[in-house]
């Protein structure tokens, strides 16, 4: 058992520096900054190639003009972390939370972006809203009832629910 620790834990800590990196990378890409700048340069020479080839094997990741390989890669990347430590079922479970706690936060986003004035054609806004939007309009839609006095309380109801859904994903990696 120590040997295996000996070689998951460093596993373990590249996999986390790594997601920073992409981390780090993704914000870059929506950011108008000199891209020969040394540490973009360090940060592009370390994403880009990975993210050309999940957009190669997977098309799909690119909706409505908006790249989504690097959440892809930080879903894949927690769930080979969680292979490494726990197993095959609890790191599966660990990638759906991490895909419902990534859409919750950008629920939350959207949801204080709308309290403010901002430019709804802001690269960042617009991909937030293209990727919120069908959710809030679908939620909206079977309980009318969310929208009082202006306000609209889908975030609310959307963000209970994947509480719940984590919730329960939880319950059963405990049970396992």
């Amino acid at each position: 058992m120590e040997i295996l620790s000996f070689i998951t834990q460093p596993l373990h800590l590249i996999i986390y520096l790594y997601t920073w990196v992409v981390i780090i990378g993704a914000v870059l890409s929506f950011l108008p900054i000199d891209q020969r700048h040394p540490l973009v340069e360090i940060v592009n020479r370390l994403t880009h190639p990975v993210f050309q080839f999940i957009r190669q094997k997977m098309p799909w990741v690119v909706i409505s003009g908006m790249d989504l390989s690097p959440l892809v890669l930080l879903v894949g990347l927690h769930f080979i972390d969680g292979l490494l430590i726990f197993g095959p079922i609890i790191a599966l479970l660990q990638a759906i939370q991490t895909i419902i706690f990534s859409y919750m936060i950008l629920i939350i986003i959207s949801a204080l972006l709308s309290f403010i004035q901002i430019d709804p054609y802001n690269p960042i806004v617009s991909s937030i809203n293209r990727l919120t939007e069908p959710t809030f309009r679908f939620v909206r839609q079977k309980l009318p009832f969310l929208i009082i006095g202006g306000i609209d309380l889908s975030p609310i109801v959307i963000i209970v629910g994947l509480n719940f859904l984590n919730g329960l994903i939880s319950n059963i990696m405990i049970g396992l």
